[in-house]
């Protein structure tokens, strides 16, 4: 009887829920419909744009841009609260489609707007964004600081709603950095900030997020129990991106508990609905999970079709131009606020002199003051110098910690193209020694085409981790002999001197380092200039006779 009041009591909540954002739905499409004005117009499409976040997320886009039209309208100038709104409605957009730089080009300009309003509290939002870009980019640390920063800001704020999201996203964070009980202290927190201002949705996500918890602890019946009321909930209210989420997650109970027919039955069901939503992770999600039952179940042509296709998808998504297009904009954002420090700097210096001009030509007395002034600001400049200097020093030395953790992101990349080498070189074995005796001729020749493409990729994907053996070897004590040497020689002249001394032809270097051969042959030129080669020396025999 217990469950069965608790059970109704739960659809019946739904219900009220559902009926509820039906209704604002409805409103808000009549506000748009019969809005007076531009600006009553565009907060609608805006609210509507964030309520079909879940609901039909096709759907989002047409609004957004519909109102940022009217935002930009000839003739009018912008409103910036209304602007930065649509630049964070973009970012969310441009996240869940994977577009990850994108995403976080939209919520540094809302950033910028924010802060110069001096507005914390859309700030701790931005930040708390930011935040899940670096999770889906699986930049786990990064993200879990920046929901550190979100809700440091909201907690003076009491914004409860906005403290308890952070809790629950930095769980996510703690739990895939394989940091369970810092993930359960943060999901229990968010339970119970959501549960005191009775937000029903939110509490299901935390319970979404809990099944993972209660997976990788073993218990599989709370989580599965978990799960099916998440599917529920996610059905009735629209919100496609939670249903996604809970099918992945049944999916991996039942792959767990080794019932793969109705774990590739969730897949399916997820791969239908992120197709339709266009949530291009969860596709990629999809089709790995798929191609991980079919292996399991012994349908290893499905199995690597499938892989196929979520190598697809996932090379899209988490690629190095992706890391880098990050980064730059990152080192972007802070270069451009600095030079707009210095252009204050320089408007506020210019001033000051026509202020001593002006005082010097009506009197003597204001001569020596001014004398005493531009004394003063001279030590004030250098003063200002001095810490620019040491600015700079601090940007160098974080560029250095940014490049290596570019390096360790490409090594990364590197050991997960080996894993994918032995996966297929275990699968191609399978094939030829468990398979192929017990064929027909007509299937043993599709097999040996199957297995040549196999041995081409093995053979094509093998060269990326032999390159990186060479490079590693060769950079042993060089790099160092050549910052000895040549102290003049930047990072971007000394890598090119390392590729050179492996004997890479200019268009192999091209390749390498994804740029033009333009490119190449004017860092070959630098490189020549500063160490002084005469013109009848070349420059591969100098560098690899280099001991």
């Amino acid at each position: 009887m217990r469950h069965f009041l608790a059970i109704t009591f739960l659809l019946l909540s739904i219900s009220i829920t559902s009926q509820e954002v039906d209704a604002t739905l409805i409103r808000l499409q009549k506000e748009v419909t019969h809005a007076t004005t531009d600006s009553l117009k565009i907060n609608a499409l805006l609210a509507l744009a964030k309520l079909q976040y879940d609901r039909k997320f096709s759907a989002t886009e047409q609004l957004v841009d519909e109102a940022m039209q009217l935002i930009h309208a000839e003739n009018k100038k912008p409103n910036n609260q209304q602007l930065a709104e649509a630049y964070v409605i973009k970012g969310v957009i441009n996240r869940r489609e994977s577009n990850h730089p994108k995403a976080l080009e939209y919520y540094l300009k809302a950033k910028e707007i924010y802060e110069n309003q001096k507005d914390p509290w859309h700030i701790s939002d931005v930040l708390h964004n930011m935040a899940m870009v670096y999770r889906h980019q699986k930049n786990n640390d990064k993200a879990i600081i920046y929901y550190k920063k979100a809700i440091e800001i909201k907690t003076p704020l009491k914004d409860t709603l906005g403290i308890a999201a952070g809790y629950n996203m930095m769980g996510v964070s703690y739990r895939q950095s394989k940091r369970l009980d810092s993930a359960l202290v943060c999901y229990t927190k968010a339970k119970e900030l959501f549960t005191s201002i009775n937000s029903v949705d939110d509490v299901q996500r935390v319970n979404n997020n809990m099944v993972l918890v209660y997976r990788d602890l073993g218990e599989y019946e709370k989580a599965l129990k978990l799960c099916q009321e998440s599917i529920a909930n996610a059905k009735k209210l629209g919100k496609n991106f939670s249903l996604c989420t809970s099918y992945y997650n049944i999916s991996t109970l039942y792959k767990i508990k080794k019932e793969y027919d109705i774990s590739l039955q969730y897949a399916d069901s997820l791969l239908i609905v992120a197709k339709e939503a266009q949530f291009k992770d969860r596709i990629a999600k999809a089709y790995l999970r798929k191609s991980f039952l079919n292996h399991l179940k012994g349908d290893y042509k499905q199995a690597y079709f499938n892989y196929r296709i979520f190598n697809k998808h996932s090379d899209s998504i988490y690629n190095i131009k992706n890391i880098k297009k990050i980064q730059e904009l990152e080192l972007t954002y802070k270069f451009n606020q600095e030079k707009r420090e210095v252009a204050l700097l320089a408007a506020s210096e210019a001033s000051k002199k026509w202020l001593y001009l002006a005082l010097f030509v009506l009197t003597a007395v204001g001569g020596i003051i001014i004398g005493l002034l531009i004394r003063r600001n001279y030590r004030s400049r250098a003063q200002v110098f001095k810490e620019k200097l040491e600015k700079e020093q601090a940007q160098m030395l974080l560029l250095d910690v940014k490049i290596k953790a570019s390096e360790d992101e490409i090594k990364n990349l590197i050991a997960d193209n080996s894993m994918r080498l032995v996966f297929k070189e275990e699968l191609l074995d399978r094939i030829k020694n468990e398979i192929t005796p017990e064929a027909s001729d007509k299937v043993k020749k599709s097999i040996r085409s199957l297995t040549s493409e196999l041995q081409l990729q093995i053979a094509t994907e093998g060269k990326l981790s032999e390159l990186q053996t060479k490079i590693d070897g060769v950079n042993k004590g060089f790099d160092g002999k050549l910052r000895t040497l040549y102290p003049a020689l930047t990072k971007t002249e000394r890598e090119m001197c390392a590729l050179l001394r492996l004997n890479l032809s200019l268009k192999e270097i091209m390749t390498i380092r994804n740029v033009t051969m333009d490119s190449v042959k004017s860092t070959r030129y630098r490189i020549r200039k500063k160490i002084a080669l005469s013109p009848g020396e070349e420059l591969e025999s100098f560098i690899q006779n280099l001991s």
